[in-house]
């Protein structure tokens, strides 16, 4: 059976398939080969108790993406929230970030939170900064 990993706590992994939630964990052999599996990874696996729900992981499919922090594979959408204010903004790890999920070829959106605490409207100078980016970027791609 197919599934995908939804969660990973401690090695412990839940598994969706269909309609259906499984708790798993994985092969030894995986760990011998130096292979975690990570949330996203789509699965082959193996039901070991019906009533329990309970199952192992027999192979991790090839991934299409894997970002390393946090550990997550297959993704095709990321969503940056972005605090305007209380706490300053980081705006230097929003561009490292965003250059890193453009690399990978993942789409991003930015959202910007806490703009009613920022009572000199700083947020809108951000908001058209990274607009003017996407729309240079989407001018100049081959």
């Amino acid at each position: 059976m197919q599934g995908i990993i939804i969660e990973n706590i401690s090695n412990l992994y839940k598994i969706k398939y269909e309609k259906n939630i499984y708790n798993a964990t994985a092969r030894g052999k995986l760990k011998k080969e130096d292979i975690t599996p990570v949330v996203g990874d789509y699965v082959e696996f193996e039901i070991t108790n019906v009533e329990k729900k309970e199952a192992v992981i027999e192979q991790i499919k090839p991934r299409k993406v894997y970002v390393k922090r946090p550990k997550i594979a297959n993704i095709t959408q990321i969503i940056f929230v972005v605090s305007s204010k209380d706490p300053k903004p980081d705006l230097l790890m929003l561009d490292k970030q965003l250059a890193f999920a453009e690399f990978l070829k993942i789409k991003s959106l930015i959202i910007l939170n806490k703009t009613d605490l920022d009572k000199k409207s700083q947020f809108k100078s951000i908001k058209e900064t990274y607009e003017k980016i996407r729309l240079y970027s989407n001018r100049n791609k081959c």
